[in-house]
């Protein structure tokens, strides 16, 4: 079965589909030594992911090729961890997905697999807790020094957004924009006024402003639709209603498409019921009933005007809308 869309990994996947954003991590995120071995030109997208359908929705990757100044390429393999805490099964994880990477490209071709290019893993993490794991394979296996140095190592570079200061996640504004959103995406810091960073480094990009916009809305459960109104008017006032209208569509198909992959007719009513919950805390049973039943017209009205800001009688219009009421 398919399963839904998970917000982190359309977030991070866009933001390094963003013009820069991609060139901008390896130059300032790899080690200094191998960065300055690059060309200049941009990295190339690669189709395909590597991830084990497992944990798709605690991990993303996307997969470049670099030029070498030299001559010839490199691999740049980026694995997003999406987890809460830090995974001591990663770099086991790494080396799979870096054998298929190898894997696909030789093809089984002989002379491919004689000459197998470099693949450069970087792995960036949002996690709530530290990253307390080890960035090298031999220093994981258990054995007398002169038999570890004779075992495989994979040493891969860890990008850990939460002890980094705010202002030093990149020198690219996009990227800082996306790398910020990120770090707080698990309900620390005050939400307001990291969207209004995020947004001021994003404010012109129109695209890569409206996936900040959608990926707060469904991932920051502490930010309710006054703060974000607020946000989003001291950056860019001009798009402040589009931007909400986009904000509850996006959300809102969100938890249609969640509802499909799980066997559900109503995921847009849960959805609803969701941020409704978010916000107003309590709901009356007949609120509840009635937004179950609602067509999808309904929904999209309703979504809109929940995320514009406005109270749950103007949501609804008369009828019980508090747990007093019901």
């Amino acid at each position: 079965m398919t399963e839904p869309s998970q917000p982190h990994d359309k977030f991070f996947k866009g933001l390094l589909d963003q013009p820069g954003t991609a060139g901008a991590l390896l130059r300032e995120r790899l080690p200094r030594e191998i960065a300055e071995l690059l060309s200049d030109d941009p990295p190339v997208l690669l189709e395909g992911g590597f991830v084990d359908e497992a944990l798709r929705g605690s991990q993303s990757d996307r997969l470049f090729r670099v030029g070498l100044a030299e001559g010839g390429d490199a691999l740049l393999y980026v694995l997003i961890d999406h987890k809460s805490g830090a995974d001591p099964g990663v770099i086991l994880q790494l080396l799979g997905y870096m054998l298929r990477i190898w894997v696909r490209h030789a093809g089984g071709r002989a002379e491919a697999l004689r000459s197998l290019p470099a693949i450069l893993p970087i792995v960036l993490y949002h996690g709530a807790g530290a990253w307390t794991t080890s960035l090298s394979l031999r220093e994981t296996i258990r054995a007398p020094a002169v038999i570890r140095q004779h075992q495989p190592d994979l040493r891969y570079t860890l990008v850990d957004l939460g002890p980094i200061a705010n202002e030093q996640l990149s020198a690219y504004p996009p990227l800082r924009a996306g790398l910020l959103a990120l770090k707080y995406s698990h309900g620390t810091g005050d939400a307001e006024a990291v969207l209004v960073k995020a947004f001021t480094d994003a404010r012109d990009r129109p695209s890569l402003f409206r996936m900040l916009v959608v990926h707060a809305t469904t991932v920051y459960t502490s930010l309710d639709p006054a703060s974000l109104r607020r946000a989003l008017h001291q950056v860019r006032p001009e798009w402040e209603d589009e931007m909400l209208s986009i904000a509850a569509k996006e959300w809102m198909a969100e938890g249609l498409a969640r509802g499909k992959a799980e066997g559900k007719a109503e995921g847009k009513a849960e959805m609803l019921l969701r941020q409704l919950r978010r916000r107003f805390k309590t709901l009356p049973a007949t609120l509840e009933d009635r937004v179950r039943t609602a067509d999808n017209d309904a929904l999209d009205e309703w979504g809109e005007r929940l995320v514009d800001g406005k109270p749950l009688t103007d949501i609804f219009g008369p009828g019980p809308t508090s747990a007093a009421d019901a």
